[in-house]
């Protein structure tokens, strides 16, 4: 597994000073945040170039990149089509994308239906781009749980479409090792969390979900892709980036050598 850094986690930070603290701090790749600063409100072919190459610079890669796409949208279609022209100026093929709808214990039936029916003609076009969708897997978004998560990638059944996992911390989330569990082989990206028995975010060797056991039971369905910092709490974020990622470096290490 390798060791990510999500770029939202110095949002206030201009972008290329986040990936010298990738660089600095030992991480393997990063996934641009989808949003000004770190990517301006519309396409520029010379700016992605200028980012690609300050990251190939520091020997670092795009472990994706985190756009805020969903099949919803006006004119869904162009949207997608413009996150697959970023993501390849990057030189990444996985495009982090939300399903939007609501909850979904709450989503209506029509929407549900119009996620379903945008993202199955959504997947083959990726497929043919050797381009993938990463689901984000979020509270009021339709992919919040196990079961909706799977029934939207067995109605679709194209392998350019799969899911991000993040533990949730609603009353009603389903439980984080669970979860591992049953989407297996259709994980393509870990955005690690951890909230304290209150809610409360906080770091990551801290909270209720047990990340030891949370990269162990990734190992044991074959995931060697991403485990990212997504978000840091402390007053000082450094040391909270150094505090996190070596956290879970050590928990990865261990688990691998065994």
């Amino acid at each position: 597994m390798k060791l990510g850094l999500c770029t939202i986690a110095f949002r206030d930070r201009p972008l290329e000073e986040v990936i010298s603290i990738a660089a600095d701090y030992g991480f393997d790749g990063i996934e641009i945040w989808g949003q000004e600063p770190h990517m301006p409100e519309t396409y520029d072919s010379e700016y992605i170039a200028h980012v690609r190459k300050l990251i190939e610079g520091k020997d670092l890669e795009v472990s994706a990149y985190g756009s805020y796409v969903n099949p919803l949208l006006d004119r869904h279609q162009q949207h997608f089509e413009e996150a697959y022209k970023i993501a390849e100026g990057l030189g990444t093929n996985l495009v982090r994308v939300w399903s939007k709808g609501g909850s979904s214990k709450t989503i209506t039936t029509d929407t549900k239906q119009t996620i379903f029916f945008r993202f199955a003609s959504l997947a083959h076009w990726a497929q043919f781009r050797d381009l993938t969708l990463g689901l984000e897997m979020h509270n009021n978004n339709f992919t919040d749980s196990i079961d909706s998560i799977l029934e939207l990638l067995e109605y679709v059944r194209v392998p350019a479409i799969k899911t991000y996992f993040q533990p949730s911390f609603r009353s009603d989330a389903d439980d984080p090792y669970e979860t591992v569990e049953k989407l297996g082989s259709h994980i393509v990206n870990v955005h690690a969390q951890n909230a304290n028995a209150d809610g409360q975010g906080c770091a990551i060797a801290d909270g209720v979900v047990d990340y030891e056991k949370i990269v162990q039971k990734l190992a044991d369905i074959g995931y060697n892709n991403y485990i990212e910092i997504e978000f840091l709490h402390g007053d000082d974020k450094l040391e909270a980036l150094q505090r996190d990622r070596d956290y879970l470096a050590s928990l990865i290490d261990t688990i691998e050598a065994s």
